[in-house]
């Protein structure tokens, strides 16, 4: 019973001495690495200390000192802002290519999206980012920002289309071959033969069928979405969780109660998203399950 408890607390603490590391590794004179083992459960005291006293909620931004919680919430919005638009996209084209029409994906759109997942993504945002400003000056039309320049003005076209490709990549390649099994059962087989309709085979059947194979997948789409979410926010200068983390770091300093705190959000924004986009694929399941 309280082994789930238990997991959660020591993934905690692990996630409190990972972030001690930089902190407490060093270069000895002879070049070897120095690890200060009671530094870091000095760090690790001091941040727990600080959760009471109230110092854990301050960071150092230049010469003010910034409460954490003024800052935090907003780059959580805007990270989950992307993640979810990506998601649901993901989700609404890997039905489509992944189920549907999985031979014309094997035939087109697989060879289009596996050419755009080959490219590393600051390649695939430079491409893209190229491609607006050589139209905007060739014919003067606008097709998208490629970059935010403040909160007002966020950019949201490109950002999106970088954290979809991969991800749909690994999806509709995934469920393309969960459809071809299901498609050789013996009860769609028979449904064939009973001259059932090919879109209600598909609709009631097929995908009834292959769903639970991509509520198991959503934990390594998620992963890919949440790793890409960390170039797409410096690239495209977002105000998201990962900026505020590496960000703040790069400028002012490596600040040990911001790390734990953006990292503690990163896992929330994982688990908002992912349970958000679980229950939209129960929800269809239930759907074409009372039809």
């Amino acid at each position: 019973m309280l082994k789930g408890p238990f997991i959660h607390l020591l993934s905690f603490f692990f996630l409190l001495c990972l972030a001690a590391f930089p902190l407490v590794l060093s270069s000895a004179e002879d070049g070897n690495i120095l690890f200060n083992f009671l530094g870091m459960f000095a760090i690790i005291k001091t941040f727990i200390t600080g959760l009471f006293t109230g110092d854990a909620y301050y960071f150092i931004q230049g010469d003010r000192t910034v409460f954490i919680f003024s800052v935090i919430g907003d780059s959580f919005a805007s990270s989950f802002y992307y993640l979810i638009m990506a998601g649901v996209v993901v989700l609404t084209l890997t039905f489509l290519f992944g189920i549907w029409f999985w031979k014309l994906n094997e035939r087109f759109f697989g060879k289009i999206i596996s050419l755009l997942g080959i490219l590393p993504d600051f390649i695939l945002i430079l491409l893209l980012q190229l491609l607006v400003t050589i139209v905007y000056k060739s014919f003067g039309i606008k097709l998208a920002k490629v970059a935010s320049f403040d909160s007002d003005n966020m950019a949201v076209l490109l950002p999106v289309i970088t954290l979809i490709i991969i991800p749909l990549l690994y999806a509709v390649k995934a469920l393309n071959e969960k459809t071809k099994d299901v498609l050789t059962q013996d009860y769609i087989l028979t449904a064939i033969a009973k001259g059932i309709k090919k879109k209600d085979i598909y609709l009631y059947h097929v995908t009834t069928n292959v769903t639970p194979y991509l509520k198991a997948d959503m934990h390594k789409v998620l992963a890919i979405m949440i790793s890409n979410l960390f170039i797409v926010e410096y690239l495209f200068n977002l105000n998201g969780i990962t900026a505020l983390f590496f960000q703040t770091q790069a400028y002012f300093g490596y600040q040990y109660n911001l790390v734990i705190f953006c990292l503690v959000a990163l896992f929330l924004l994982y688990g908002a998203v992912f349970l958000l986009l679980y229950m939209l694929i129960i929800l269809i399941e239930r759907i074409l399950k009372y039809d």
